[in-house]
This record gives C-alpha cells, structure tokens and sequence, in this order.
C-alpha cells in the first residue's frame, strides 16, 4: 500500500473499532502523540490506550477532509465523530500527521486538536 492508502486504511479500521486491525498497520515501536497529551511509546501502550478509550464507545464516524502524502508523511485534516453506548455524540476537529517506516508500517501518529473543544465534546455531565 501507498502511504496514503495506508492511513486511508488505518482511519477504516478505526470506524469499525476493529482494534486488532488497526494495530496492524502499526509499527512496533510507535510513537502516539495527543499533542495536548503526553506521547504514547510502543504498540503495547498504545493498545491499552486505545482500548481504554474505546470501551465507552458504540462506533466511530471519522470524516476525512484532506489527505496529502509527501513521500512516507501523510497529512490529514479529519472531523473524528464517535458515538457513545449510552447513544452520546461527540466530535472533535483534528489535523493528524502519520510518519511510515520502511515496512510501511505507521511509526509516529500526532493528532493536533484543541483540548477546550474535547472537554467539552467528551463532558458526561
């Protein structure tokens, strides 16, 4: 796969919340940004993470907006829409920046969004 098609692929896996899947197109040794957030190292914490993150949550609506590859770098520009077990929505604008290996593998992700907005986005109250 190209390196668009690959975070094309990723961003699929992710709206079917198939985490087996998206890890797959994960380099072992990842490094997983929330800029707002401390970094995530390795596929093993990233996968707690994710499904940590996940367990609330009924499906993923992620919109793509704009995609551009510059060689392994690919740029998104992503409305990433989740829906909650207890039928909640929210959504959080966010520009992504995957970097790929020479396995084609994703090795960095950064996901740049203004925390503000996913407080109140993800607020239970």
């Amino acid at each position: 796969m190209t390196p668009q098609a690959t975070v094309e692929a990723f961003i699929a896996r992710w709206n079917a919340c198939d985490i087996d899947a998206l890890m797959a197109l994960c380099a072992e040794d990842i490094v997983y940004h929330n800029i707002p957030m401390e970094p995530v190292h390795g596929t093993t914490a990233m996968r707690a993470m994710v499904e940590t993150f996940l367990a609330d949550i009924a499906r993923c609506e992620w919109q793509t907006h704009a995609i551009a590859a510059n060689g392994n770098v690919v740029l998104t520009e992503r409305t990433d829409g989740f829906v909650f077990k207890d039928g909640r929505k929210a959504a959080i604008r966010v520009m992504g920046t995957f970097a790929l290996d020479a396995n084609g593998r994703i090795a960095a992700w950064r996901d740049y969004f203004d925390m503000a907005e996913f407080a109140r986005e993800f607020a239970t109250g």
